[in-house]
Parts: C-alpha cells; structure tokens; sequence
C-alpha cells in the first residue's frame, strides 16, 4: 500500500476503512473466544500450507495452528503453532512480529536474528526478540520441525509508567522488605482515600526500581537455551526452573518459559493463579485440572490455562512428567485493542 503521495483526508479515510474491517474480523475473533476450549490433542494437530496463513512461495513448509483465538480458545497475549521447514537448506522468510520463543523437535538448522547466527538442534529454546528481522535456516536434509509461542500479532509490548522517588527524598525510607510484611496486615479497603493513595506510590515506587533492574538485565540480548541446560531430572528443593525471563537476561516483555519435571505419583495439594498460560506435555501422563475440570494429558498434548483461572497438575504414572509452561508475563495484561465499532 503506497501512502506517502495520500492528502491528509484520503490518509484518514483509508484507515477508517482498513479499521471497519478489521472491527468485523476481530468481533468474529471474540465470538470464537468464547467457544472456551482448553485442550489440544497431540494426535489432533494438523498441517496445512503455510502460505495459507503467511506470505511465503518456499515449498516445504508447513504450519500446524494449535492455540489461537480464532481455533476457540479465550487466550489474548501469545498463541501456539508448530512450523515445519523442508530440508535442503531451505531459508525461512525474513520478518519482524512481537516476542516468540521456539523450542525444537526435529532436524537441525540456525537461526539468524539481527546479526546474530544461533545453531539449534532438538531440545534447545530459542527466544526471537520482537520487531527484529529474523529467519531460519533448516542446514540439513530432513524436515526442520520446532513449535513457537508468539506473541499474538496486534498487541504490544507493556512499558513501565512507574513512580519513582529521586533518591534524595528516600533517607529515611522505610524498606521493600519492612513495608511489605506491613501490607501483609493491612486491608486496602479498611484505608482512608489518603492512605490508600500513598500505599499505591510507595509499592509503585519499589516496582520502578526493579523494572529498572529487569530492563538493565535484558541488556544482555540472550537468545539460546540449549538441551543441557534443561533440567530433565526430578529437582531436589523445587519442581520448576525458569528458563527464558528478562531476569535471565532475555529481551523478553510479554511471556516466560519454565521446566516443570513433576514426580511419579505426586497431586499438587494447593492450586495458584496467574495470567494466560500454556502447558506442553514432553513426556508422562496425568491430569490437568482447570478450574472445575479434570483433563487426561499424555505426552504431545497442549492444555490452554486462563487468566486468574485456578489450577494444578497430578502425576498418576510411575514416570516423571516433564511439562514446557509459556505464560502470561506477571505485571503485563490482557490485551483488547480499541477498534471502531458498527454503528
């Protein structure tokens, strides 16, 4: 679309069209939403030709659309898809999206971020920062086969608006550590208005200081976590290990990826909420519980977890679970775009 030679009027009223359009699109895409599927069989995932979806003439590849607004799930910040890239060196297409990490179970290939050159193979993750040009690289003969979590295309990235006392008014500042076991005690509906808005500045305050520090930490630019470094054996003192978060040096702002390896036998005793998430079952069977429901998983299988929606895992075999978790990053939010409207 040429817009440069547009007048100002041709400019608005291209966009107001462009935006009905879209309006009728996305109110379908909220209508799927509420369909409200939760799981995705491994043996029910299909391929169908890329190009279908995406602009690309290369023969070979494929796409496999699992979790995603318009497939009937309720999910808002990432979506979940497998690609496959013919072998013979075939290049994937060059383009820029939001936040994606990759993790791969076929073939081998590279994957060429910016200036960056990253080998993968089985395994490994691998975290593609939004709005840089990217693509991969399938450098043997067979198929090149990984699954994605993408940032869905139309929201963006969250950027800290937080409050922050110069250091000169903080002398006599009470610590993160005293202020937060004081609000352990306090009811904020309990608060005068004066209070409660003094509470908000102080916590928002804190929550400036570590985003700066997060924000210091994604300076690294890490892309790769490889097979080794993922922890596949039962841990000692915890289930979970983060692997891709901006705390460990990934440009990352909308999802996190963890390991959980979950004992033979074991049933989570408390549930916990968080944002969006998905669950990626690499190996064992068991339950996802959601909510009020109890869904069988085996290995190859995708469960969709809502926000704020209560939730926990049982282990009935003798084997060890091992589970990927994309979700939501904490202190980011649902998305919902401001489209125009029918009249």
């Amino acid at each position: 679309m040429s817009v440069q030679g547009l007048d100002p009027d041709e400019l608005a009223a291209q966009r107001d069209e462009i935006l009905n359009h879209f309006s009728r699109i996305d109110s379908e895409f909220d209508r799927r939403r509420g369909e409200n599927r939760l799981l995705v069989k491994g043996d029910d995932i299909e391929w169908e030709s890329a190009s279908r979806v995406h602009p690309t003439q290369q023969e070979g590849h494929l796409l496999a659309r699992i979790i995603s607004p318009e497939l009937g799930f309720n999910i808002h910040t990432f979506r979940v898809f497998k690609r496959q890239i013919g072998g013979g060196g075939i290049d994937g297409a060059f383009h820029t999206h939001g936040d994606a990490v990759k993790y791969y179970l076929e073939g081998k290939g590279k994957e060429i971020i910016d200036d960056q050159e990253v080998e993968v193979s089985p395994g490994d993750l691998a975290f593609i920062p939004a709005n840089i040009w990217h693509g991969t690289e399938n450098t043997g003969d067979e198929p090149m086969v990984f699954i994605a979590f993408h940032q869905i295309p139309g929201t963006h990235l969250p950027v800290p608006a937080s409050w922050q006392y110069h250091a000169d008014d903080l002398t006599e500042h009470e610590s993160i550590e005293s202020l937060i076991a004081k609000m352990e005690n306090e009811d904020p509906a309990a608060m005068d208005s004066a209070t409660l808005y003094s509470w908000r500045q102080h916590l928002l305050h804190e929550l400036g200081v570590l985003d700066d520090e997060f924000n210091n930490r994604r300076k690294s630019k890490n892309y790769l976590v490889s097979r080794d470094e993922i922890p596949w054996k039962t841990l000692a003192d915890s289930q979970s290990v983060t692997l891709i978060a901006p705390e460990l040096g990934f440009d990352i702002h909308t999802l996190q990826l963890s390991m959980r390896v979950v004992p033979p036998g074991h049933t989570d005793s408390t549930f916990h909420r968080h944002g969006e998430a998905v669950h990626y079952y690499l190996s064992g069977q068991g339950h996802q519980i959601v909510g009020e429901e109890s869904i069988a998983v085996e290995t190859g299988d995708l469960v969709f977890i809502p926000a704020g929606i209560a939730h926990g895992i049982k282990n009935s075999a003798d084997a060890p679970m091992r589970v990927l978790v994309a979700e939501q990053l904490p202190g980011t939010y649902l998305q919902r775009p401001v489209i125009k409207g029918d009249s």
